[in-house]
């Protein structure tokens, strides 16, 4: 086998193991395919050139932005892959600069997907984020950023569609339609998303967590949000966001306008 061969079989070998596994880190895939350390390097730096693979932030892991045969949990699309790439050197200069982490959710159908977090990177040591998992859009306060946003007719049509499911509905909380409207009205003049009414995190016990959000848009549509988050027995929301909403704000929007920026790039 060429070298040229040889490189290219390792390569899919790589993009195999992390979209059988899921995710992987370096020395899982050593393990896995018994290649070098510095040959998996080389490989995987190919790879997120060429956004096969991106690497998250959140917890160093690499997954797949390409869907395979062998693709075990669910792989970045392109254009979520884009939208991290673009957003996350905004909210990782919003951290360095106010201390606290920001959190990227994208709305993925009728929830919230958490792609990336900046907080490895807080001096405030808060609850681990776990890239990937889906979250409660009437729960989190950037399915309440993105809600807001909307007109009122995509907040209940989510909430029709998941009036019975006890996981992504508002019955989750115990919520009518009109109880979380009022919610969603309150963001509205506040100018930005805060956690829905008894949502303590997409936990089983309270992450002892607060948040506020503010909707990044894409394509002329809502796409996701970005939070920022505290230690809710430090601070109330309200109080939070008088010392830190303008910059979430000036956040959310420049990446809002680089992703249209930047947008032909991607073809």
């Amino acid at each position: 086998m060429g070298l040229e061969h040889k490189s290219l079989d390792r390569g899919i070998t790589v993009l195999e193991m992390i979209a059988r596994n899921g995710s992987c880190s370096l020395a899982e895939l050593h393990n896995l395919t018994g290649i070098s350390k510095s040959s998996i390097r080389r490989l995987l730096a190919t790879l997120v050139d060429r956004r096969l693979v991106r690497r998250s932030l959140a917890d160093g892991r690499y997954r797949t932005s390409v869907l395979l045969s062998a693709t075990a949990g669910r792989p970045v699309p392109a254009d979520m892959a884009f939208v991290v790439d673009v957003a996350l050197p905004h909210v990782i200069a919003l951290t360095n600069e106010i201390g606290w982490p920001s959190d990227i959710h994208l709305l993925e159908g009728d929830c919230m997907r958490i792609v990336d977090s900046t907080r490895p990177l807080s001096p405030f040591h808060l609850y681990r984020v776990v890239v990937d998992m889906r979250v409660n859009i009437f729960g989190s306060a950037t399915g309440t950023a993105c809600l807001a946003a909307m007109p009122d007719s995509a907040f209940e049509k989510i909430a029709a569609h998941t009036m019975k499911d006890s996981e992504w509905g508002l019955n989750r909380y115990g919520l009518t339609v009109e109880q979380y409207r009022s919610h969603l009205e309150g963001a509205r003049k506040r100018g930005y998303g805060t956690r829905g009414p008894r949502f303590m995190g997409n936990t089983t016990f309270d992450d002892g967590l607060a948040a506020i959000a503010i909707p990044v848009f894409w394509k002329q549509r809502v796409y996701g949000a970005i939070s920022l988050l505290w230690p809710k027995v430090y601070m109330k929301p309200e109080e939070f966001a008088r010392e830190h909403i303008g910059r979430l704000m000036q956040t959310a929007a420049t990446i809002s306008d680089d992703l249209e920026r930047l947008q032909p790039k991607l073809n």
